[in-house]
């Protein structure tokens, strides 16, 4: 069962703890996703995936509230972007999963969807370090390594899967009506091999060919679609937190 750590009291969660319950910690940012999506796309996919894996656990989950800021220093130039020094969106996941730690969970996982790669980087740092310190397991599970990556399409791989088929088809999927889809529909396919681009120099969206912050195809997103996607990030971050039990 998933309990939601912001409406429940701090003698409920205690007893969730001492009772071995999985503390979720979904991790997303505040950045520009094309003309179509709202800036907190990754923290709902994130808050999604979290609430879809809890049933798959053998333990009771919490559901902490969301990480919201971190670096995404790629999306910078769009209005409403707000990106965080490396140090500071280290030590500030770190320091939230030590306060949970502190708490009396032992099992933590951090379930990240925002993908700029300097921040999953971090991510996996603060996790590492937040275990050290308070010697409870934190898993991150990570949905671009194979086997999950390849399942989850071309665009993913290769399309740097911002603001794509691939985000906005798991947006209509969890929050279709935060999908301005109108504007969806009239987005013209935007094939940028993202990943090449940065690691040829691009330091950002617009550098990399991305005018309006998107890349891929919006325009062939569905719902259904959202779902396949969902099914699978789900089985994979289940599988990680199994794993680390």
């Amino acid at each position: 069962m998933l309990h939601d750590a912001s409406t429940s009291s701090w003698p409920k969660v205690k007893a969730l703890a001492q009772a071995g319950a999985v503390a979720l910690l979904p991790v997303g940012s505040t950045e520009a996703h094309g003309p179509h999506l709202p800036l907190g796309v990754d923290v709902v996919i994130a808050l999604e995936v979290c609430r879809r894996v809890a049933p798959l656990l053998p333990r009771d989950a919490v559901l902490f509230p969301p990480v919201t800021y971190s670096l995404t220093d790629f999306a910078a130039p769009f209005s409403g972007t707000v990106s965080l020094p490396a140090d500071t969106a280290r030590a500030q996941i770190q320091g939230v999963l030590e306060g949970i730690a502190r708490g009396g969970f032992t099992h933590l996982a951090v379930v990240n969807h925002h993908l700029e790669p300097a921040h999953f980087r971090l991510v996996h740092e603060a996790a590492k370090a937040a275990a050290a310190a308070t010697k409870a397991r934190v898993v991150v599970p990570d949905h671009r390594r194979a086997p999950t990556g390849p399942k989850l399409g071309p665009e993913f791989m290769h399309g740097g899967s911002h603001a794509g088929q691939y985000e906005t088809s798991l947006m209509l999927a969890a929050a279709p009506g935060l999908v301005d889809q109108a504007a969806m529909r009239a987005l013209p396919a935007l094939e940028v091999d993202l990943p090449g681009a940065l690691k040829a120099g691009a330091k950002d969206f617009l550098q990399a060919g991305g005018p309006d912050a998107y890349f891929g195809a919006p325009a062939e997103a569905s719902s259904a679609e959202g779902e396949r996607l969902f099914s699978i990030l789900v089985e994979a971050t289940a599988a990680s937190i199994l794993e680390g039990l």
